[in-house]
């Protein structure tokens, strides 16, 4: 079972760092021919106001990327999700806080 929820986290996380960035966070460019995304300014607005799929492959990018940052190898999937929640409930109260912020507030 290990070995299986390895084998999905890894595949999840690949697969969110092929997504087009451009796509996966759209709403935190201002013009179409800038293809660089400052991660630390993406605010929980603009999360919020992301189409669902995007939001959703949005949180799961921030996750893994706060797993990496702190050198984490075992993820607890039922703290993810609520973490997640508690993530997008801040960000409802809090909609000009970066995204990063909210995260380091409940991870």
């Amino acid at each position: 079972m290990m070995k299986f929820t390895n084998k999905l986290l890894a595949i999840v996380l690949l697969s969110t760092i092929t997504i087009p960035v451009s796509n996966l966070l759209s709403l935190a460019q201002d013009t179409s021919e800038n293809t660089k995304v400052e991660l630390e300014k993406i605010s929980c607005r603009e999360l919020l106001k992301m189409p669902g799929k995007d939001r959703e492959l949005t949180l799961v990018f921030f996750h893994g990327l706060m797993v990496a940052r702190n050198n984490q190898t075992i993820v607890d999937r039922i703290a993810l999700r609520e973490a997640t929640d508690k993530i997008t409930d801040y960000c409802i109260d809090n909609p000009d806080v970066t995204l990063m912020n909210a995260f380091d507030q409940y991870l």
